[in-house]
């Protein structure tokens, strides 16, 4: 995947008294410094270089290396929100300084989630596909048993969620083609993500279900402007994507399809008499496969027409022959 580098680096500082018990001397070069990648690019905004505007960090001190039996605990870098701007770039309240001893561990969302530590082990959240006008691009990085020799921090972050994109074709040419509506049913909204440590993957979802009975996601043309496609006899697979640069249709969780279907709703006509439809409802189609994280998935529906040709097949019918009468020839008169 294309990999985004956001020169985000600046001077993080400790709070509290508690986190004040093992640090370098400040005269020494013990400050923590970031910096953040974002793998991959993913009608939600797409985070890319000039959109990445901030994420929030956490850091986690633990004695030895981190395990699966590591419990962690709040008090060293708690909820650092991380902005850009656009006169002095990166920067956030604060500096903290390497601890002397142990190993520190990094988790860091954008959007801002909230981190569960209950359990042993690495930290999950809980998350919910929003709302198509509301959806977002969900990204995630985690950086294990940091210590001051590892250098500068550099946060790679991975896109959570899986982009679906929809793009349409017609199958007779000089036809027009418009949808007004996708309507995507029977999905899976909700799950638990867990770090587990890797830059690469930097976690996965679990438990994975439908916030509620019936969940849609759907676009919605505006009003009188539908998405349309017009193939002709020069260019019969000619093809209109539904979204445009920088955003994606929908951001939906990632899972394999059991019961996924599509509705679309479009009309079909021909392209010189545009209100004499062979085609006016709804139909209904089965996704198969499966959306993995961080996934670009694109669909390209061929419409049908349903159109019959009107054609003409002329017969004569043959002559019905008949027998012609007369009256008696009368000799003329002598």
């Amino acid at each position: 995947m294309k990999k985004i580098l956001l020169t985000a680096v600046a001077a993080l500082a400790i709070v509290g008294c508690s986190q004040n018990e093992e640090i370098e001397k400040a005269g020494e070069k013990a400050e923590i410094n970031f910096g953040s990648i974002v793998k991959g690019s993913t009608r939600a905004a797409v985070t890319t270089t000039s959109n990445f505007k901030e994420f929030t960090v956490s850091g986690y001190k633990t004695a030895d290396v981190m395990s699966t039996g590591t419990q962690l605990v709040t008090g060293f870098i708690d909820d650092l929100l991380v902005e850009n701007s656009e006169s002095t770039g990166w920067g956030y309240t604060g500096t903290f300084y390497w601890p002397i001893t142990g190993k520190v561990q990094f988790f860091a969302t954008s959007p801002k989630q909230s981190l569960d530590l209950s359990a042993e082990g690495y930290p999950t959240f809980s998350y919910t596909i929003k709302s198509v006008t509301s959806q977002e691009d969900l990204v995630a990085a985690n950086l294990i048993d940091q210590v001051k020799t590892s250098g500068d921090i550099t946060l790679t972050f991975q896109h959570l969620l899986t982009q679906v994109n929809f793009s349409i074709k017609g199958d007779t040419p000089d036809f027009t083609y418009a949808v007004t509506k996708l309507e995507l049913k029977g999905l899976k909204d909700k799950a638990i993500f867990k770090f587990n440590g890797t830059p690469e993957t930097v976690g996965s979802w679990e438990t994975l279900e439908a916030s509620a009975e019936n969940i849609i996601y759907a676009y919605t043309a505006p009003e009188n402007t539908p998405v349309t496609v017009a193939p002709t006899a020069e260019n019969k697979d000619l093809s209109t994507s539904f979204e445009t640069a920088n955003n994606a249709l929908f951001m939906l969780m990632p899972q394999a399809l059991s019961d996924v279907t599509l509705d679309i709703t479009y009309s079909a006509a021909p392209t010189l008499h545009p209100n004499e439809y062979t085609f006016n409802s709804t139909k209904t189609v089965k996704l198969t496969g499966e959306w993995g994280m961080g996934k670009n998935i694109r669909y390209t529906l061929k419409l049908t027409s349903d159109a019959s040709a009107v054609t003409f097949s002329p017969t004569v019918n043959g002559w019905s022959d008949e027998t012609g009468t007369t009256e008696p020839v009368t000799p003329p008169a002598e």
